[in-house]
């Protein structure tokens, strides 16, 4: 009898593609409710109509936040501004933290479990040829890991998935992620919101 995880290798591949698809499909019906909210015109209306779905709505995002990390396919600084427009700085900020903390420990877990094959599903293979000799390298790969969870430009999802394969502890990955990301990612989230904010003014 085959386990789960023999069955998981052998259809992870086009599991992998559907959620894809999925995340895409969802992805463009978020932008289109944003382009379409007058959330630009009005914030407070769209962040009130939010607001009545209650609890739902935020675990919903929660849930999103999470899939776009496993499933990356989007940059993350979209769903991380769009948290923040929808849902205010304070809970937006801590949706976005929680969503990306979880979707990466995932990543993490999940490259330990299955690894080098399932990794190499999620980027293009100069990226991934880019970035897998890290797996040897030690020490010197948490100082990179340190350093691409601070500065922006590194492809963090999936460099969360080399750090899987490699002898990263759990507990040094937790804690070096929770020092590094969520201050620059609320930094990062910032600079682009406020952007999207000017351009409006200044179109319109």
């Amino acid at each position: 009898m085959k386990s789960s995880t023999g069955i998981f290798k052998k259809y992870q591949k086009p599991i992998v593609q559907t959620i894809s698809i999925l995340g895409i499909i969802l992805m463009i019906l978020m932008a289109f409710f944003i382009a379409n909210s007058g959330f630009f015109a009005n914030p407070a209306r769209v962040q009130e109509w939010i607001a009545g779905f209650g609890s739902v709505a935020p675990l919903l995002f929660l849930a999103i936040t999470f899939i776009q990390v496993v499933i990356p396919v989007l940059p993350g600084n979209v769903s991380t501004v769009v948290g923040v427009m929808l849902f205010d700085i304070g809970l937006g900020s801590f949706l976005n933290i929680v969503g990306i903390f979880l979707g990466s420990l995932a990543n993490f877990l999940l490259a330990r479990r299955f690894g080098r094959g399932f990794a190499g599903y999620f980027v293009k293979s100069a990226t991934y040829d880019k970035y897998i000799g890290w797996v040897n390298k030690g020490k010197r790969f948490e100082r990179f890991f340190v350093i691409s969870m601070v500065f922006p430009g590194f492809p963090d999802d999936f460099i969360c998935l080399v750090a899987g394969l490699t002898k990263l502890s759990l507990k040094k990955f937790i804690i070096y992620f929770l020092l590094c990301k969520p201050v620059t990612l609320f930094f990062y989230t910032l600079v682009p919101l406020y952007g999207m904010h000017y351009l409006y003014d200044l179109i319109w």
